[in-house]
């Protein structure tokens, strides 16, 4: 038996969702690592998430977990009206843990995303550039960059090459995820060009912007200073409540 067993979006090109994981930030023992879909093995702890990833946790932990001794569902992005469906009722009934990286949703543990723990935070470098873009493969449509901005895109790149890149600009403008959480956990100035609702979960919002208007906004990106052990903080006290279970 596995002591435990994870899954989470981890065959993907995407950089947010493959350091979704905790497994890759703390020690849970002797552990399996997979996508969902599959039957999990059998385990302590079966541990589904993070990522924006609800209803996908949640169909592996009614469909999928029946071999765990416990099920935890751990910092995924969870909306109120999901938190309020009828298949996410089943799923609190029988999960030991639930957290969510959406702050403010009543009954539940607001725990940001795990890759907060990496140590490519602890020290980043000084900025490069003025600016740097860091944007969604797939929704930068209507996004248009001077020249003069350096830009990557989550499709591709290692978590180290994504934060380097980040880290190397004193304000990030980006439509990622995790390129504005990333972008607040270095202490850039961040400014987001939301693309869903996604985007409203963080307890301290970054600045927000449209494709259209994000070159007069800019002016008004802040930094996020206390978002790191913050983000830490709860990471560490979650794990500690799993590893009671």
């Amino acid at each position: 038996m596995f002591d435990a067993a994870f899954q989470h979006i981890r065959t993907t090109a995407n950089v947010g969702d493959r350091a979704c994981c905790p497994a890759d930030y703390f020690d849970f023992g002797t552990s399996t690592i997979g996508d969902f879909g599959a039957d999990l093995p059998a385990c302590h702890r079966a541990i589904l998430g993070g990522g924006q990833v609800a209803q996908q946790a949640i169909n592996a932990l009614i469909y999928n977990a029946a071999a765990a001794r416990h099920t935890v569902i751990w910092a995924v992005g969870l909306d109120s009206k999901t938190a309020q469906s009828l298949p996410f009722e089943i799923a609190r009934a029988s999960a030991s843990l639930i957290s969510t990286r959406n702050a403010g949703v009543a009954g539940l543990s607001h725990v940001p995303c795990v890759s907060a723990m990496s140590p490519l935070f602890d020290a980043p470098p000084a900025p490069k550039h003025e600016v740097v873009a860091f944007l969604h493969h797939r929704k930068s449509t209507g996004i248009t960059l001077p020249d003069s901005i350096p830009s990557l895109t989550n499709h591709g790149p290692t978590l180290q090459q994504a934060i380097a890149h980040i880290a190397s600009g004193d304000t990030v403008v980006t439509n990622s995820y995790h390129g504005t959480y990333w972008a607040m956990l270095l202490g850039r100035r961040t400014l987001c060009l939301p693309f869903s609702n996604k985007f409203n979960g963080f307890a301290d919002p970054p600045t927000m912007a449209t494709p259209s208007n994000w070159q007069t906004a800019l002016p008004k990106a802040r930094r996020h200073p206390a978002l790191l052990e913050q983000a830490r903080t709860a990471n560490r006290g979650f794990f500690d409540k799993v590893m009671n279970l």
